[in-house]
């Protein structure tokens, strides 16, 4: 909707790179808060990453940053920790994924900065929590997906490690990281006070693998490793008689009765094996290999548009492409008269009021592009800005 947002009136300096910061910063941003985004003076680590780019920057900078004012600052210089201190002290929220020992070596740990700025909200994004043995420990998302477990979550017994091909625990920890800054605003709009905001990536991992956690917990092994989901059968993909692929998937008996029906085969209904659904997924692998040759008999679309009459989940299994294809699917994407042939994907939750329109929300900053607007908001005249170029200190944008 056009108007303001819900946090009209709140100022996010956003220090972090690559994905789960910045996302949490752009959600805050699309929620109508002011995001100041510092970054490194060639820019920060995430516009790199690529190929493909979008004009200088990479795709994957561009789906996390838009909304946000850049200002390209050395922070480790003392003059660029001066104009930093002065910036925060204007802010109300600071997000950073800087290393616990960077920011004890630069001061801007929570203690540091709440030295400043009582009233911050301080929101960090770690790898494993800024104690224990593990805080130093250097990771990105498919290490964390890797060390949680995750790599067996996907497949069949037998084979290798699958790494899920999605950076699913950065954009999920981003996510995780705007609801708890919420709540810190909301608490210190109730309260005056600020505080800590810690999101972890290897907790978010593990909130993605819930139910792997429980299942080797109480039944003390290693979690069953299938492609058809091991809570319910038949639930997987399937490939049909044209070739392509499906996705169908039963989760109650009354479904199962539908699913019978819609495909011939109602003896499987007075069928022991098949009588609840812990039986049904005790015995997936003969159901799957008996329905593989079913469904090779009709073209995908049929089975799809059979099982959707049932009401019974179905899908096709879509290449990106394909996906694009589809008018309903690419239409939840957003064009941006700024972005030419860079469609915007909206965040899952859409408020009726109070979140920006995302066609007229500014698109992802250029390198330093608010640079000089920012310095002359924090005093500094021409002379010293002139200064501060000469000193590698600040870059102006382009």
């Amino acid at each position: 909707m056009v108007g303001k947002g819900v946090l009209d009136g709140i100022t996010v300096v956003d220090l972090s790179r690559l994905i789960a910061g910045p996302y949490a910063a752009m959600a805050l941003a699309d929620l109508g808060a002011r995001v100041i985004k510092v970054e490194a003076l060639a820019g920060e680590d995430g516009r790199h990453l690529g190929p493909p780019f979008y004009g200088d920057s990479s795709v994957t900078y561009m789906s996390c940053n838009r909304g946000k004012e850049s200002l390209a600052l050395d922070v480790r210089k003392p003059a660029g920790r001066s104009l930093l201190e002065r910036l925060i002290q204007r802010a109300h929220v600071v997000v950073h994924n800087f290393r616990p020992d960077f920011a004890e070596q630069y001061a801007l740990t929570y203690e540091a900065v709440r030295g400043f700025h009582p009233e911050v909200i301080y929101a960090a994004v770690t790898a494993f929590g800024a104690q224990g043995e593990y805080r130093l420990r250097p990771a990105v998302d498919s290490v964390v997906q890797g060390m949680a477990g995750g790599f067996y979550a996907s497949g069949d017994d037998g084979d290798d490690p699958i790494r899920v091909g999605l950076p699913v625990v950065d954009v999920a920890s981003g996510m995780c990281g705007a609801f708890g800054i919420l709540a810190a605003v909301m608490h210190w709009r109730q309260t005056g006070r600020g505080q800590q905001v810690e999101t972890v990536l290897i907790d978010t991992m593990f909130n993605l693998m819930a139910t792997k956690v429980a299942e080797h917990a109480v039944e003390q092994r290693e979690p069953a490793r299938a492609v058809n989901l091991p809570i319910a059968a038949p639930s997987r993909h399937f490939r049909a008689g044209d070739g392509r692929w499906f996705s169908v998937s039963v989760i109650s008996d009354a479904a199962f009765r539908r699913f019978c029906e819609a495909i011939g085969r109602e003896a499987w209904l007075t069928d022991s094996r098949y009588a609840s659904n812990a039986g049904r997924v005790a015995h997936r692998p003969e159901m799957a290999a008996e329905l593989h040759a079913i469904f090779a008999t009709r073209p995908a679309a049929d089975w799809v548009d059979l099982f959707s009459d049932a009401d019974i989940p179905s899908g096709p299994v879509n290449t990106v492409s394909q996906a694009m294809a589809d008018p309903i699917l690419a239409g939840r994407f957003v064009a941006h008269p700024a972005l030419p042939g860079l469609p915007l994907m909206p965040l899952p939750s859409h408020l009726e009021e109070g979140m920006l329109s995302l066609e007229r929300i500014a698109p992802p900053p250029r390198v330093g592009q608010h640079s000089a607007a920012l310095l002359h908001e924090l005093g500094c005249d021409a002379q010293e800005v002139a200064r501060l170029v000469a000193g590698r200190v600040v870059r102006l944008g382009d």
